[in-house]
């Protein structure tokens, strides 16, 4: 058996570079509060035994400052990330989670393409997949609960491909914990079980993964919210194209983007993951997305393409494997080349990008504005400053609708979301003013008010 310390190397050091996106992203303040301040009040609450109260995410949407997380999705996945809070409670315990998650998920992949074709291909394709751009663009985010899809997925592909489908089951039925969507990807999982002759063990995963599916979005998750559909109707141009089959079509694959955000997804694989039934889990996750109507949903930013990329990887080494050996060594080439070559178009490239490791005016105009909120106070922040908060204070997300928070941080140098309006921004501050709000700061990049 080959030594498995060569195997933690490259786990490490792709959890490494995933973490180090993270960190620098961090430290430029690119990491909104929007998501990583929402998931760093879950975790935070899960560590004192408290339930999961998301009051910037409540207050955002109107529905007030008590909305409970499973209000928003069922992701009790996320209390296991609690010991580390114990340890450090900083939203960056959350980056480095995710960069954890990667090296554990590479690791997996590894022994699969190990089982399958060697060692040397298995480093390979390991390396492949730590460095792939879907990987990349979540780290950018800071941290996303999506991510642990990525170990509990090769999971039970490993043990599918050992010979253990009752194995296999236990990990694919453990991604309903992540999302309620997950559920699809249970089922689908269990259809190819089912595919591959597994057929009582798969139908029954099938059962359990739909109607984990519909208990949890039907159920949990308006019952916390509480106010009717946590969701916009994000799906009506596809409920309203069914009935015409050409229509239907046009709403799935269009616009180009969402054929391209294919190619982009497979080119690095060769295109050889459309050749084997492992293909068969992204399905749902393909689907949900590009039926969507928000764009957001279908390009190849945040940390939606991460869901897909254990199937895609096991798929692509599935047919790889039916290659002669020659073959396998080109394809192995090949997958690295194009990691690397897609890590200068992505976020890895800020690594080696020098004016990443320098401290702009801006961000220390961000610096300066942080450090003029006290602790222990509710801070009304634009969504880059508000995680920088998050460790001491209660952070409300500074949106279009003032909420008579005692601290306000507004961003006057460059729109910023949800807002995306510098006038409107600057308008904010003029406003705030006029109703008694003390001008603490105004570095020409940000104003931190304060209510007497």
């Amino acid at each position: 058996m080959p030594s498995r310390r060569p195997v933690a190397l490259l786990a490490v050091l792709v959890g490494l570079f995933q973490l180090l996106i993270g960190l620098v992203a961090w430290r430029s303040y690119r990491i909104g509060s929007w998501d990583l301040t929402l998931f760093d009040t879950i975790v935070r609450a899960y560590a004192h035994f408290r339930a999961p109260i998301e009051p910037a995410l409540g207050t955002h949407l109107g529905v007030g400052p008590d909305l409970n997380a499973f209000g928003d999705h069922f992701s009790p996945i996320l209390a296991l990330l609690a010991p580390l809070y114990w340890v450090y409670a900083d939203p960056r315990m959350l980056i480095l989670a995710q960069a954890l998650l990667v090296a554990v998920s590479t690791a997996v992949t590894w022994r699969i393409a190990e089982r399958a074709m060697g060692p040397a291909v298995a480093y390979a394709v390991a390396l492949g997949f730590g460095l792939a751009w879907p990987l990349q663009e979540a780290s950018l985010t800071g941290f996303h609960e999506s991510l642990f899809v990525a170990p509990l997925l090769l999971l039970a592909f490993e043990r599918l491909q050992a010979g253990r489908p009752g194995q296999a089951a236990l990990w694919a039925a453990a991604l309903v914990t992540v999302k309620e969507d997950m559920g699809l990807l249970t089922a689908f999982f269990g259809l190819l079980l089912v595919v591959r002759r597994e057929r009582r063990l798969g139908a029954a995963l099938a059962v359990f993964g739909l109607a984990m599916f519909w208990f949890t979005s039907s159920v949990v998750v308006p019952h916390y919210w509480g106010h009717g559909s946590p969701d916009g109707d994000y799906y009506r141009a596809l409920k309203d194209a069914l009935p015409n089959p050409a229509d239907t079509f046009d709403v799935v694959l269009r616009p180009v983007q969402k054929e391209q955000t294919l190619g982009w997804l497979l080119l690095p694989w060769a295109f050889l993951p459309l050749l084997s039934s492992a293909v068969l889990v992204v399905l749902p996750q393909v689907g949900e997305r590009f039926a969507s109507s928000n764009p957001n949903h279908w390009g190849l930013m945040q940390h939606y393409n991460a869901v897909l990329l254990p199937a895609i990887v096991v798929a692509g080494v599935e047919t790889a494997r039916r290659m002669p050996r020659a073959m396998q060594a080109v394809w192995a080439v090949w997958v690295v080349v194009a990691a690397v070559w897609l890590t200068g178009r992505h976020p890895g490239s800020l690594l080696w990008d020098g004016d990443s490791w320098k401290v702009d005016a801006r961000e220390r105009a961000a610096a300066s504005a942080v450090a003029a909120v006290p602790h222990g106070v509710t801070v009304e922040a634009d969504n880059e400053i508000g995680p920088h908060l998050a460790r001491h204070d209660t952070v409300l997300l500074l949106d279009r609708t003032p909420r008579d928070a005692p601290w306000v941080v507004v961003d006057t140098g460059v729109p910023s979301f949800p807002v995306d309006s510098l006038a409107a921004q600057r308008q904010r501050v003029v406003d705030l003013v006029a109703r008694g709000y003390a001008l603490v700061l105004d570095n020409g990049q940000y104003a931190v008010l304060h209510r007497p």
